[in-house]
């Protein structure tokens, strides 16, 4: 990882080689998770993971047939590591912040973000957990389908 204190770009904060860290489209096997205002596209699964998994776990938002980034996760050994955001109204894939953890410290200094209160509380957030149940992404398309309605589980 190039030097995060002056990070530019989600190249030069995440290990770019790293598992899923090169993801940019939310492949067939992305889940859905609820939130009151919609849906979100989470890649990979739950049953993807291991309780050490070290990569990148990356959540867009769905509007519609569009899907946008909104967040990039990089996990070391199972612990949120790297939280990389993106605007999904801008540039896809552009960072607005990112943070390191455990010690919520800002990466992106250079821009202008200060840290603490943008990167304060993202650990107690469940969708930057390392887990996150998900129904399948068939759910988007056929809602009625008997996987879809039970609760998220994988």
């Amino acid at each position: 990882v190039a030097d995060t204190a002056r990070a530019q770009s989600l190249s030069e904060i995440l290990p770019a080689k790293a598992t899923h860290c090169a993801v940019t489209d939310p492949p067939a096997q992305a889940g859905l998770a609820a939130t009151p205002g919609g849906f979100v596209m989470v890649f990979p699964r739950n049953s993807a993971l291991t309780d050490t998994f070290t990569g990148c776990k990356i959540l867009w938002l769905v509007d519609g047939s569009t899907t946008r980034r909104f967040a990039t996760l990089y996990f070391k050994s199972g612990t949120l590591a790297i939280l990389a955001s993106h605007n999904p109204r801008g540039e896809p894939g552009a960072v607005v912040a990112a943070c390191a953890y455990p010690d919520g410290k800002s990466l992106l200094t250079k821009r202008g973000q200060t840290g603490a209160p943008s990167c304060a509380g993202v650990t107690d957030e469940p969708f930057y957990a390392l887990r996150l149940p998900t129904w399948p992404r068939l759910c988007l398309t056929d809602p009625k389908a008997a996987v879809c309605k039970a609760e998220p589980s994988e």
